[in-house]
């Protein structure tokens, strides 16, 4: 039992990213993957805010979102994409 707990809490945090890609002038966008259906999206969302937010501020700029996507769902791994600027 408590392998199986462990388990499930090693593969709530399994995520991947392919980080920054520059998308046009100044727009960029995200996308997180999660690597198990037990990753949930609001960290997901968080986690890419955050990296665009950073991102942002090595350019001395501040983020402004143009669109936010997840995609999840029975039999599917979570997935969401973050579209911004650096203004």
């Amino acid at each position: 039992m408590i392998r199986l707990l462990l388990l499930a809490l090693t593969l709530v945090g399994c995520t991947s990213s392919p980080g920054i890609i520059p998308i046009g002038d100044d727009t960029y966008t995200i996308m997180i993957s999660g690597q198990s259906g037990f990753v949930p999206v609001g960290g997901m969302k968080a986690d890419a805010y955050k990296g665009a937010e950073k991102h942002c501020k090595t350019l001395s700029k501040s983020l402004e979102e143009v669109s936010f996507n997840s995609d999840s769902g029975f039999g599917k791994f979570p997935e969401v994409e973050l579209k911004f600027k650096c203004v």
